[in-house]
């Protein structure tokens, strides 16, 4: 029904009034996942209206939308976009700026491949679609200085946006090597430039506006940690190698990656929220892993980085071997595991003091209250536990690649 009207109108972006009425009906129903039902002809509509106001940076009073009746419909659609974001839906959605482009971009960030099915991956591509959200992520991400940045409400609203657009970068390259390649050689790599970039900036900046709110999702930390998460996860897609083909682990001898993704493994966790610590530790270690599986030159570049010092908060100090490093932290990640082993233990033999154990004769209420708090600590001792084991047996694995073959190291 809804894909059958799209496809019906398929000449939108050739009239702008009905092409910014088909794109708010669009954006409108990507806001309510229930009614969106997407196939090849919506995303190519959907793609072609954004292509055909891909230079409208400004207001629609750009693309020539001056006479009356366009100034109404340019309106009528502003108010029904503030209605929505006045109940909570559309809260990226700036409604000072609406322009058909804006509201097809909104709409495509708000679709995954999960959601649409694995066609969407290939079909970004070959409509187009990856293009405009690389060159989205560039265009934001320009903005970013490397090191002086002024965190202003604009700039932060960038990186969310670059944000939203890993995400869908990360959907679409998940087991998909012809979106993989794509990418990496896109306009001579200016993805993989934009990427180690931003990663570099996240890996500086976090330190300094540490967030330990979990719940914290707005401040320049929060927003800096979800860029880098979102960073992580493309990068690791993309340097994963096929058929025994080094491609995307060339990654690891761009200027400074080994370095910072080792510092960011290394020292950033102590600057989030503790349940996000494994996250990054974990997504760093992947891609570390990524990275030396198959390419002797970056197992070389591991073996030779120097670890960041423990009172240093970014690389101006440089002591000891990052494999020393990261052989402290696997013993630690170690005890850690045993440590909360004996934990779950302690709960299991009715050692453990954080819950009281209720008098045999007590109300059945407490009795059951009992074993609720108990089963909810044994399911949080034994996630901490399988969280420690997975980074000690990650960092072995990372060891274990980086010494293949190599008996100067061993």
């Amino acid at each position: 029904t809804v894909a059958k009207i799209f496809r019906a109108l398929q000449d939108a972006t050739k009239d702008q009034s009905l092409g910014m009425c088909t794109a708010t009906v669009m954006f409108v129903l990507s806001q309510d996942r229930l009614n969106m039902d997407l196939d090849r002809d919506c995303l190519e509509l959907m793609l072609n209206l954004l292509e055909n106001d891909t230079s409208h940076d400004q207001a629609l009073d750009d693309c020539g939308l001056t006479d009356h009746q366009l100034q109404k419909t340019r309106e009528r659609v502003i108010q029904l976009c503030s209605e929505i974001k006045s109940q909570g839906a559309a809260k990226y959605l700036n409604t000072d700026n609406i322009t058909v482009g804006q509201l097809a971009m909104e709409t495509l960030l708000s679709l995954t491949s999960a959601r649409a099915g694995e066609w969407f991956k290939e079909e970004m591509r070959q409509l187009g679609g990856l293009d405009h959200i690389v060159r989205t992520v560039v265009q934001c991400c320009n903005h970013v200085d490397s090191m002086t940045n002024v965190w202003s409400p604009t700039l932060i609203d960038r990186i969310k946006k670059v944000d939203r657009c890993l995400r869908i970068l990360e959907n679409v390259t998940i087991q998909n090597e012809e979106n993989n390649v794509y990418l990496l050689d896109f306009e001579n790599g200016i993805l993989i430039d934009t990427l180690i970039r931003m990663f570099k900036v996240c890996d500086y900046e976090i330190p300094l506006y540490p967030s330990y709110d979990e719940n914290d999702k707005d401040s320049i930390g929060a927003v800096l940690r979800e860029c880098l998460t979102a960073n992580l996860k493309v990068l690791i897609n993309l340097s994963h190698d096929s058929n025994q083909i080094t491609h995307g682990s060339k990654i690891g001898q761009k200027d400074g990656v080994i370095d910072t993704t080792l510092h960011i493994f290394l020292k950033v966790p102590e600057y989030v929220p503790h349940d996000e610590k494994f996250d990054i530790m974990f997504l760093t270690l992947t891609l570390l892993i990524n990275l030396v599986e198959i390419n002797m030159e970056n197992r070389k570049l591991i073996a030779e980085a120097k670890a960041p010092d423990t009172s240093d908060v970014h690389h101006d100090s440089m002591k000891s071997f990052a494999i020393e490093a990261l052989v402290k932290m696997f013993f630690q990640q170690e005890e850690l595991a045993k440590t909360e082993e004996k934990k779950t233990d302690e709960i299991l033999d009715g050692e453990n003091k954080q819950t009281e154990k209720p008098a045999k004769d007590a109300p059945l209420k407490a009795h059951t209250q009992y074993i609720e708090e108990t089963i909810a600590l044994l399911v949080e001792k034994a996630g901490q536990n399988m969280q420690h084991t997975m980074i000690a047996s990650y960092i072995a694995i990372l060891l274990g690649y980086i010494t293949m073959d190599d008996k100067v190291i061993n």
